[in-house]
């Protein structure tokens, strides 16, 4: 099983995650190996129509040229859980016309979460998952970022 550290710079909090390779190989294997090459540098930011859910948006030098520009479709879910990590792929311009694409890597840290948005159910893929331990850190770092707003995150190996 291949882990990874989702690190909340501001807050000085690591929760690990692990990949979910046999229910999502495809992307699991997409995202291991950005991360393999190298710390991803973004930032998280509490969603507006999903419900308890940090959204952190990849960067696309790091996703443009790799299978997570074109997912497949597996592990799909629209009702993700606490500690379910969901990527969801929307190309340029289907998001309020904004002209680049969106890699959107959705940290859920409570319950009754749906991905429902204007445009309808956007399902996502569930290829990882927070350890059972860092579950109630997952769940106050929400609430901080709900509160406080947007937090410098690192991903890594």
């Amino acid at each position: 099983m291949s882990t990874f550290s989702i690190t909340f710079v501001d807050s000085d909090v690591t929760l690990r995650a692990k990949l979910l390779t046999d229910r999502a190989p495809a992307t699991s294997i997409a995202f291991d190996s950005i991360i393999k090459n190298g710390v991803i540098e973004t930032s998280g930011k509490h969603a507006m129509y999903t419900g308890k859910e940090v959204s952190i948006q990849l960067p696309t030098d790091q996703c443009e040229q790799t299978p997570l520009h074109d997912p497949v479709k597996e592990n799909l879910t629209c009702f993700p859980q606490p500690g379910d990590i969901l990527f969801t792929f929307m190309p340029a311009y289907s998001w309020g016309g904004l002209p680049s694409a969106i890699y959107d890597f959705g940290l859920f840290y409570g319950k009754e979460c749906r991905t429902f948005f204007p445009a309808g159910w956007i399902p996502g893929n569930l290829f990882a998952r927070i350890v059972d331990e860092d579950l109630e850190e997952l769940e106050e770092m929400g609430r901080i970022i709900h509160l406080k707003g947007q937090q410098n995150i690192l991903i890594k190996k």
